[in-house]
């Protein structure tokens, strides 16, 4: 799989690819595109589609840590919110009205980011890995970084079906308290409120024709 970079500037259009049914460029969303035995309805989303939250929070996650003695000292970050989700930015609706299975190929691209309020500017990087470690989900950039990637992606589109499918990137959504203590006691606290990527994802889902 060959993955790449690209800037925001970067034009949303490249070329599709059939098997067996040559290639075409998708210039336009939401028409129907035929080429071969498929007819392709895409859609590329430059504002990513952000659903399908799930919340992940444990009862560890959300422990309150209260005093414990002089011997607590430092920064903690008491997790309220903890949801996965997906970050959208591709899908397409494809018809396969003959008797054998066809594969589909994409030149796609995907958000990755990491945004929000993690405390002082000058503390970033150490608000961010004790927030990242809570969290226990790695994020693909640094804090503050928006980037695009762009890939090639192929599925497999069944016979005698309607296909949905999909490419994005897997996120999480997190929000809560940075607390510092001092000899057990809350000195200083700040809200938390983060959204990240952490991977790409890509799904299908078909249906009988």
């Amino acid at each position: 799989m060959n993955i790449k970079k690209l800037s925001f500037a970067t034009l949303l259009l490249s070329s599709l690819v059939v098997s067996g049914a040559g290639s075409a460029l998708a210039v336009s969303q939401g028409e129907t595109i035929k080429i071969g035995n498929l007819k392709i309805v895409e859609r590329v989303y430059e504002n990513p589609v952000e659903y399908d939250f799930t919340d992940a929070l444990t009862k560890s996650d959300s422990s309150k840590i209260g005093p414990l003695g002089n011997d607590m000292t430092g920064k903690v970050y008491e997790m309220s919110k903890k949801d996965l989700y997906k970050s959208k930015s591709y899908e397409a609706d494809i018809e396969n009205d003959s008797n054998e299975n066809d594969s589909f190929s994409r030149k796609v691209t995907r958000k990755t980011f990491l945004t929000g309020k993690i405390g002082v500017e000058a503390e970033t990087k150490v608000n961010w890995r004790i927030i990242e470690g809570k969290v226990g989900i790695n994020a693909e950039v640094s804090f503050g970084e928006e980037d695009i990637i762009e890939t090639t992606h192929s599925w497999v589109i069944p016979k005698r079906t309607i296909t949905t499918v999909e490419y994005g990137s897997k996120a999480v959504k997190t929000t809560g308290s940075l607390n510092e203590y001092f000899q057990g006691r809350v000195v200083d606290s700040n809200y938390v409120n983060v959204k990240y990527s952490y991977k790409e994802y890509s799904s299908k889902k078909s249906k009988d024709l």
